[in-house]
């Protein structure tokens, strides 16, 4: 950058203590890459096979949610699906359509709110705990499955929550489909999304113990390119938006 820096005889960088900020003519210059990076991209997506559809998406939501309903969306319209499950948003044009938990802020994407993050205790109570709980207060001698999220959750209730490691499971997980796979095999209680998990609360894997779910800020969203105008990835959007508004809402009880 430095070399870049004498080669155009402007700074493009200012330092301020340890922050280092853009310049005017470091700002003009990100957005005149930013432009030729989207055209780049915009030009490899037109190359692409237009009879599959590019799918990044959040891991929990690709595995757990969106995974076991693409055959729906295939069979009706004839097309193909390539699904990429990451944690960070994969470069442009590595992708046709993004879903991501977040604000709704992404620069370049028109964005469309899919549904709420929600959180709420989980468990197997065949392989933890069999004896029914009465009162969420009851969580507080039960093994936790580490998560930022349970202050929140208790706070939701009235509780103070458990100091870390003083109920935890010792273990942490970076997405809530290990937290739930954990929570399967008898690890504890995870802080999971009822309607994510739906299928295991259906077959019994999972009980939802009591009825308070903790919902957002944050939610999933579905990203596409701000000029996106392709049939079949409008299609998908459509289809995707109708599909998650049709999905339960996470009210779920269940007991032991």
């Amino acid at each position: 950058m430095r070399n870049l820096q004498v080669e155009l005889r402007t700074a493009l960088f200012q330092r301020s203590g340890p922050r280092v900020a853009l310049t005017e003519a470091g700002q003009r210059l990100a957005d005149r890459v930013g432009e030729a990076l989207a055209q780049l991209a915009a030009a490899v997506a037109d190359c692409a096979n237009p009879d599959v559809i590019r799918i990044s998406a959040a891991p929990t939501f690709a595995s757990r949610w969106l995974a076991p309903r693409l055959t729906n969306f295939t069979e009706a319209h004839g097309l193909g699906v390539a699904l990429d499950s990451a944690i960070d948003l994969r470069p442009a044009g590595s992708f046709d359509v993004a879903v991501r938990s977040g604000t709704g802020n992404w620069k370049g994407f028109s964005a469309t709110k899919l549904f709420p993050v929600e959180r709420t205790p989980l468990y197997n109570p065949k392989r933890y705990r069999p004896e029914r709980m009465e009162e969420p207060v009851d969580l507080l001698n039960c093994r936790l499955i580490e998560s930022d999220d349970w202050p929140l959750w208790f706070n939701a209730i009235g509780l103070r929550s458990p100091t870390v490691g003083s109920s935890g499971s010792g273990a942490r997980y970076p997405t809530q489909d290990l937290a739930g796979t954990a929570a399967i095999e008898g690890g504890g209680l995870a802080l999971l999304s009822p309607r994510l998990f739906e299928n295991c609360l259906l077959a019994g894997e999972l009980i939802q113990p009591f009825d308070i779910v903790v919902r957002g800020p944050e939610a999933y969203w579905l990203l596409v390119a701000e000029q996106e105008a392709r049939p079949s990835i409008l299609a998908f959007r459509d289809w995707l938006v109708r599909a998650c508004a049709a999905s339960r809402s996470g009210d779920r009880t269940g007991g032991s």
